[in-house]
């Protein structure tokens, strides 16, 4: 998307068109308010027009004003009504083009006829009153250039018709009215303007957006790296500090439980030793998912810690949760059943050391390292007691708590 907005950003000035994708999106996202514009617009006209019944009265006298009033009110009026609704919702540009050309020719016909039937010398008046019709309605109307084109060739066409088919020029010749007929092309430099330079900032508030955009997104994949194990995408050892800390903290304030594992591969340098550094590391991106998987209905967080060495955090498990949680991690890598290269016939096993304490403990000195701490002596009970199985241990105060008692 980025090159083609740059094409149209740097388009030469006689090429209003957009790049096609780019058109489309212009012009959709500018038709709901055009058209909301216009409808305003056109609500002031019905106004200025059932004013001008009064100028009409003036001019034609109380006589001869009938006429010019009933193509007013009976005509005009009813007409740009009829246009008004025709713009409800969101109307394609054509329909738009339509509404407001034919409104500008009703009320150029209605004033035209007045020039041509006004007693006295009033004709001037209303023949100059035809010709700022269009160019008033032009200039407010936010048409295309393209339609733009259209609307100054009809509205001239007419203008210059009824000037020569009703012989109202005036005693020098058609001087005068030519030269007034001129304005009604002057919207067609306003509707050039108006396209390049809505374009433009279309095609800049586009680029700002796709920018800011693809930004976030490079921001949030670095957020993911920095928080991930490049290895075995789990949570790496940084974001586990981190959530550790904010955990324990929330425990203590929301009095709940934490519950904290430390899962080790069995004799993981005996395998790597004899298949390898490749299937090793294939080895742990098979135990990161199975860890993952076991811990994704409890909630928890997996992290790799450090080599062969894993973690999951769970928020709210009690000792009883925190046994059946170690326990799923420790089967879910017994159940990848994969071979150990290094242990003939032997498949590979986890040490898992857990833990659990309540916040309320906060108070009497534990703290998320002591967490951490207990589970990694309940992982050193574990492997010194045969590997393959899971350990439980309690954390311990990591400073004296001392309670003044106050005379009553």
């Amino acid at each position: 998307m980025l090159p083609l907005i740059e094409e149209g950003l740097t388009r030469p000035w006689h090429r209003l068109r957009l790049p096609e994708p780019l058109e489309a999106r212009w012009a959709a996202q500018g038709r709901a308010g055009n058209a909301r514009r216009i409808r305003s617009w056109l609500l002031v006209f019905i106004i200025v027009n059932v004013i001008s019944v009064k100028v009409d009265l003036d001019l034609f006298g109380a006589e001869a004003v009938a006429i010019p009033a009933a193509l007013t009110l009976g005509l005009l009026v009813p007409v740009t009504l009829l246009a008004i609704l025709l713009l409800r919702k969101e109307p394609s540009p054509a329909r738009q083009l339509c509404a407001v050309l034919t409104v500008s020719l009703v009320a150029m016909a209605v004033t035209l006829n007045s020039a041509r039937i006004v007693p006295g010398p009033h004709g001037d008046v209303y023949s100059i009153l035809a010709a700022i019709v269009p160019l008033v309605v032009g200039m407010i109307a936010p048409l295309s250039f393209r339609h733009g084109i259209i609307y100054c060739a009809c509205c001239f066409s007419l203008y210059v018709g009824s000037i020569a088919g009703f012989g109202l020029g005036d005693h020098d010749g058609y001087g005068v009215p030519m030269l007034v007929a001129s304005l009604i092309l002057v919207p067609l430099k306003l509707t050039y303007a108006q396209e390049w330079e809505t374009k433009q900032s279309f095609l800049l508030g586009l680029r700002e957006r796709i920018q800011a955009t693809a930004l976030a997104e490079a921001n949030s994949r670095l957020v993911v790296l920095s928080e991930t194990d490049p290895l075995t995408s789990v949570a790496n050892r940084r974001l586990f500090d981190q959530r550790l800390d904010e955990a324990w903290a929330a425990a203590a304030r929301e009095q709940q439980w934490l519950g904290l594992a430390v899962v080790d591969v069995d004799h993981f340098k005996a395998f790597n030793d004899a298949a390898g550094h490749a299937e090793g590391d294939r080895c742990l991106r098979e135990i990161a998912s199975a860890l993952q998987e076991a811990m994704a209905t409890r909630n928890g967080l997996v992290a790799r810690f450090g080599g062969e060495e894993f973690v999951a955090l769970l928020p709210g498990a009690t000792p009883e949760a925190m046994l059946e949680a170690g326990q799923a991690l420790h089967d879910a890598v017994a159940h990848l059943a994969l071979p150990h290269p290094g242990r003939l016939g032997a498949l590979v096993s986890a040490s898992v050391g857990i833990t659990a304490s309540h916040g309320a403990t906060g108070a009497f000195g534990v703290t998320s390292e002591g967490l951490l701490s207990a589970a990694d002596q309940a992982l050193y009970q574990a492997k010194h007691a045969g590997r393959d199985r899971v350990e439980a241990a309690c954390a311990q105060l990591t400073r004296p708590t001392r309670i003044e008692a106050r005379a009553a």
